[in-house]
């Protein structure tokens, strides 16, 4: 509408510009050396008009021919770019279907047609090269990517995940904290470079990147503070291996802080007060983590830590016993326990009430041991002992150490499992087949490592 007003309006200018004219007759001399020429006023204006119309339309003739070369290179241009995007597609393509030698062909292409603008064009290359197995190519490609500012982070991430396929995890870690640095809050760069820390055993480093995952939500609290523990522990096991005990008690107590509820905390800290001759503080410690988890560890480290008897009193032992018991009465690692005593001190109808209620609670293969050795013990009678050892081969299993990951079982917990995997160790029952250590190859499946981004 605002449009349509204006033209009407500049017509109407010019019409009575035309009518102004008219309504005023005269004309024009030219008086110029010999030469002397009259005209009426509105043919003058006319014959101007004109010749300005004819200039400029031959001002654009000459502009346009001089103008003809940058125009044939800017086409070019544009026809070069609509042909290099139009192979990076069709290379990419190729790439997701898996045809090497077609993506690397359009990667050529795309380098020829795309001159000025080679970072899609090296991405490609690299992922052709890598696809058809060059991975020194592949590299080479990457390298010149870090070279653009714009696409530094492309060149990165693909040295990183070569470098973690050929397991350069040193190489890997430096590219990952270069990644981290142009990308601080990226999750998965987070928890690559977290990874990467534990790997190279840079505690102090891995709980500064392991405190940023859990601030973005990368790594859940529980399980941050879980990582935490482990990392102390593993911190002390190293310690202790060296011989500087001040430093195992002072990452056992920071991990204790953390979780004092976790079985190998309280096992490794008891144990140091133990060695101490700190009874008390042992007990505490025990009595601590057995009201939440309940573990024959801990009742085996309950029973170093008894108080001497006085006057060769048998039933301390006993009593001493039923006291862990009363911490938990429910559970069966502790009617377990007592059980084994009370057959130690030949106390056989009360060893039998404390295994009859466990086997109420929780049949175990362990609980059926215990029945079998009771009957050894009281009645010596081999068929008996014979059908609780058949009972125990068939009942349900007892909560192991296990990998979370392999499903490898252990006899102790460790930090970092012999798969070289941290922190996957936990006391659970075990799902289906045990995995022992001689069926799993020796060989580290690094897929957790593996970038998702």
């Amino acid at each position: 509408m605002i449009r349509a007003i204006w033209s009407l309006l500049k017509i109407g200018i010019v019409i009575a510009f035309v009518i102004w004219v008219a309504e005023r007759p005269g004309t024009i001399t030219i008086d110029w050396l010999q030469y002397k020429a009259t005209f009426h006023v509105g043919f003058f204006i006319l014959a101007m008009f004109i010749i300005v119309i004819l200039g400029i339309f031959i001002f654009s003739i000459i502009k346009s021919a001089l103008d003809l070369p940058k125009d044939l290179a800017r086409y070019r241009d544009i026809t070069a770019k609509d042909k290099g995007l139009k192979a990076l597609t069709i290379g990419l393509t190729a790439v997701a279907v898996g045809d090497a030698k077609s993506a690397a062909y359009q990667a050529q292409r795309a380098h020829r047609f795309l001159k000025e603008d080679e970072a899609l064009s090296c991405l490609l290359e690299a992922q052709a090269a890598r696809l058809d197995g060059r991975e020194m190519d592949a590299s080479r490609a990457f390298i010149a990517l870090m070279d653009d500012k714009n696409a530094e982070f492309l060149g990165i991430r693909g040295l990183l995940q070569s470098a973690l396929d050929c397991g350069d995890y040193g190489g890997a870690l430096e590219l990952a904290n270069r990644a981290l640095a142009l990308h601080p809050k990226q999750e998965w760069i987070l928890q690559v470079t977290y990874d990467l820390e534990i790997k190279a055993r840079n505690w102090d480093a891995a709980r500064k990147i392991l405190y940023r995952a859990e601030k973005s939500g990368a790594i859940t609290s529980v399980k941050a503070k879980s990582d935490r523990v482990a990392m102390l522990l593993a911190e002390a096991d190293q310690a202790k291996a060296d011989g500087h005990d001040e430093l195992v008690y002072r990452s056992l107590s920071k991990a204790y802080k953390i979780d004092k509820h976790f079985v190998p905390t309280a096992l490794r800290l008891g144990e140091m007060y133990l060695a101490r001759d700190k009874r008390k503080a042992c007990i505490s410690v025990v009595e601590v983590a057995w009201k939440v988890t309940p573990h024959p560890a801990l009742a085996s480290l309950w029973g170093r830590a008894c108080p001497p008897a006085r006057d060769n009193d048998k039933m301390a032992y006993i009593h001493w016993f039923e006291k862990l018991l009363r911490f938990k009465p429910e559970s069966v690692e502790g009617l377990q326990a007592l059980a084994n005593v009370l057959i130690s001190e030949g106390l056989w109808g009360e060893a039998r009430k404390k295994l009859e209620k466990a086997e109420g609670i929780r049949p175990n293969v362990n609980l059926y041991r215990i029945w079998a050795r009771l009957e050894e013990r009281a009645t010596h009678d081999d068929i008996v002992v014979r059908e609780w050892l058949e009972k125990a081969a068939d009942a349900p299993r007892e909560r192991v150490w296990i990998c979370s990951e392999t499903g490898r079982v252990y006899d102790d917990w460790s930090a970092i499992s012999d798969q070289d995997l941290f922190n996957t160790i936990i006391w659970d029952f075990p799902q289906g087949r045990i995995v022992r250590p001689s069926l799993i190859p020796t060989a580290h499946v690094q897929s957790y490592l593996r970038i998702t981004g």
